[in-house]
């Protein structure tokens, strides 16, 4: 388990909570204030919001979908501004920007209200495997506002790794029994790759951040609230969002202006224009599933052992080339399948 998924693994989903202002946390729950900005504890502020409550982890797209209601909702003064970063999240507004008609929380929430029944939720889950690698990269992007990446591991030396992936580093050592290395070298991309493709080959079930969502979305809290269960691809393709954002506005009488559904999907497609995370998922999503012969150069490291993996997953008598180079686009890959010499094929001794 990676540094990343220690830290997860020590939040309350009911007692830890995040700054709704500069969105540090998690804090412990008798931490009054922020320890970074010193805005007060959210019971202090608003405990639940009268139109809508948006319940959502890290990296989900909870201030996006905040923003994006508030905006088009008759019901919310218009805000004129646009909420991206140049990193392509959405924090560039503040709560006093919002209405407060519609709010958004980490899973504090369900401590903040414990008792309260009926309030209007919408949770924010994800669903595809796709999902998990955008999670496994977004959040290690946002970590301590970091913007640390898989590819860190292998394009800088050990001394420029910053602190937050020497875990990382730690694990990969161990794991390939690198010893002599360094300050001044590099770990390997294609061990770095496959470090990555052995965690993607574990059955999702098995995951972090799977159990993290299931355990959030079997709370006992959830049965006394009116819950709208949001797929988190509504957030990767224009067509899912706009069809589950109608359902979430009827289901909640929003009053959205779908008159401004061309407005809609400029703000829809300038975030994920932003976001090259999410667009590389999507990327290997549709060359997995052949629907893409697109080029796969400049992938992240994480992405092209998320591709190793369900290729083995596939194809369990077969292993993917551990060597620096990736393959140029799926059609090369689907030959080195055809191709793949019988007398090498063995049963995958990493999958189970």
């Amino acid at each position: 388990m990676d540094e990343l998924d220690n830290i997860l693994t020590n939040m309350n989903l009911e007692q830890d909570w995040y700054c709704a202002e500069c969105e540090h946390g998690p804090m412990m729950d008798d931490d009054p204030n922020c320890t970074r900005c010193g805005a007060k504890h959210s019971y202090y502020l608003d405990q639940n919001a009268k139109l809508l409550n948006i319940v959502y982890e890290a990296g989900t797209f909870g201030n996006f979908l905040r923003y994006f209601l508030e905006r088009f909702s008759n019901k919310t003064p218009y805000i004129p501004r646009l909420p991206f970063m140049d990193t392509g999240t959405n924090h560039t507004l503040k709560n006093k920007d919002f209405s407060r008609l519609i709010q958004r929380y980490h899973p504090s929430f369900i401590n903040d209200n414990e008792g309260n029944i009926n309030l209007p939720v919408c949770l924010i889950v994800p669903s595809r495997p796709k999902h998990f690698l955008y999670l496994k990269q977004a959040q290690l992007f946002r970590a301590a506002n970091g913007k640390a990446s898989p590819d860190d591991l292998w394009k800088k030396t050990i001394v420029e790794i910053s602190t937050f992936l020497a875990d990382y580093v730690k694990e990969i050592k161990k794991l390939y029994d690198i010893k002599d290395m360094s300050h001044f070298t590099c770990i390997p991309k294609f061990i770095v790759r496959d470090w990555y493709k052995l965690e993607f080959l574990q059955d999702v079930e098995e995951t972090y951040n799977y159990q993290l969502f299931e355990q959030l979305k079997e709370h006992p809290f959830w049965e006394a609230q009116k819950v709208f269960w949001m797929d988190l691809e509504t957030f990767f393709d224009w067509d899912n969002f706009v069809e589950n954002i109608t359902e979430l506005n009827e289901v909640f009488g929003l009053a959205l202006d779908f008159n401004r559904q061309a407005e809609m999907k400029e703000i829809f497609d300038r975030g994920l224009s932003l976001d090259p995370i999410r667009q590389e998922c999507n990327l290997a999503e549709a060359v997995l599933e052949n629907r893409s012969d697109a080029r796969l150069d400049n992938l992240d490291v994480a992405t092209e052992g998320y591709i190793y993996a369900q290729i083995e997953k596939a194809n369990p008598d077969i292993q993917m080339p551990v060597i620096n180079r990736f393959f140029r686009d799926m059609d090369e890959i689907r030959q080195f399948l055809a191709h793949f010499p019988n007398w090498y094929r063995r049963p995958n001794p990493n999958l189970g």
